[in-house]
């Protein structure tokens, strides 16, 4: 590999010839030289300069160390390549602009989303389906690809999705500052950090009732009334109410939750907050969300097992949709199989067989009060091997059929 930039042409011209997409490479020198190969590259709706899009995504890469997918705002995506040279980034590549998903028929929620008014749709569409359409594993590998093809590093996807992830939170830090100042100046608690560290702190501890008592000391009674006045929009309050959510949802995380069940509630949560258009609502649902992460933290303490135990739970957890095997658990938790069914048995009470039967049972409980789902369907989904075995342990565990358990509310 040259330590020097004369190679760049011939790499980017392999790399356009080979992958029929658009390459583009700036310098990062005074002379600020750029280099375009284009693959019939569209006209952009927006810009009069198609290498501007280009250009864009090669500044905020110009301080990168390693490959990132770089996303728009109109959902384009670029592999972003830094040229390493001497420790530093000399020059930047830029291969796309493709698509991730198929926009040849835009759904109505996707032109909302994107705030494309109804006269440029037409446009817009036209321009979407011109562009090649690269699945994220594909996007992923082309960026290992060039990137040992540029700086002879070898890298795995899971690099460039690492990078990529510090690369748009780095993008994001102007918009957190700004989230911040709202914060400070329109917290929900009013007892300052301390006070708001401390009620973290009992989500983490998983102690309920007093993060109730200081929720209701906290919490400003004129709270909402001052937003409101301030402002003048719900949008607001429920960003600091998500916020919230958010955080306490991390917390519960650090006091033992599994990670899967608190960011699953979190988003149950977020979801119910955007559906409220009444500004006390959305201050009872927060404040509940937040009781109910400590409550679940709370539940979580009150079964303290070994980690080997835990790891097991909640792999099950996590797979119950699956089938499993001993051996995947005794991979899980670093056990043999035996000693970890005596160890399981010990600090639970049940056999590993049991528990899962009764997870499984419990969530079939859910599906059968809340879904609509037959119970034949629910007994598949569950990975129990035909009817009449989920219906024995259903019966088992809960006392009754499924089809009794279903109709219960009706006779009652």
């Amino acid at each position: 590999m040259s330590d020097h930039l004369d190679d760049l042409d011939y790499i980017c011209k392999l790399l356009h010839e080979s992958l029929r997409l658009p390459v583009y490479c700036k310098l990062n020198t005074d002379l600020q030289k750029e280099s375009f190969w284009s693959a019939g590259l569209p006209d952009h709706p927006l810009l009069s300069d198609p290498a501007d899009l280009f250009r864009s995504a090669a500044n905020k890469g110009a301080k990168l160390s390693s490959p990132v997918i770089h996303e728009t705002n109109y959902t384009e995506q670029f592999a972003v390549v830094p040229v390493i040279r001497h420790a530093k980034c000399q020059a930047v590549i830029v291969i796309g602009p493709t698509l991730r998903h198929n926009h040849s028929e835009p759904s109505i929620e996707f032109w909302k989303e994107q705030g494309i008014p109804l006269e440029k749709r037409t446009t817009w569409t036209e321009y979407y389906r011109s562009l090649p359409f690269v699945d994220r594993l594909r996007l992923l590998y082309i960026c290992v690809s060039a990137n040992w093809m540029i700086n002879q590093q070898l890298l795995d996807i899971k690099d460039v999705i690492e990078s990529t992830l510090q690369y748009g939170l780095s993008g994001q830090q102007q918009e957190k500052d700004l989230e911040l100042a709202d914060l400070r100046e329109y917290s929900i608690f009013h007892d300052g950090n301390a006070g708001q560290s401390h009620m973290l702190d009992l989500i983490k501890r998983g102690e309920k009732n007093e993060l109730i008592k200081q929720l209701a000391k906290a919490t400003n009674a004129d709270f909402i009334s001052e937003v409101n006045s301030k402002r003048s929009h719900l949008r607001n309050v429920k960003n600091l109410a998500i916020g919230g959510v958010t955080l306490s949802s991390h917390m519960a995380i650090q006091g033992g939750v599994y990670e899967e069940l608190a960011m699953t509630l979190c988003g149950l949560h977020v979801k119910h907050i955007e559906e409220l258009n009444d500004l006390a609502a959305v201050e009872t649902v927060v404040f509940a969300a937040i009781v109910d992460f400590a409550e679940r933290v709370s539940q979580c303490r009150n079964n303290n097992v070994s980690k080997p135990v835990y790891s097991c739970k909640e792999y099950i957890y996590l797979h119950l949709f699956e089938e499993m095997t001993m051996q995947q658990l005794s991979d899980v938790s670093g056990l043999n199989p035996d000693y970890l069914s005596q160890l399981f048995k010990k600090e639970t009470g049940l056999s590993l067989m049991n528990y899962i039967q009764r997870e499984r049972i419990e969530e079939a409980k859910k599906l059968l009060d809340h879904s609509k789902d037959t119970i034949t369907s629910i007994g598949e989904r569950l990975a129990f091997y035909d009817q009449s075995h989920f219906v024995k342990v259903f019966k088992k565990h809960a006392g009754m059929t499924p089809k009794q358990y279903r109709n219960r509310k009706r006779s009652g």
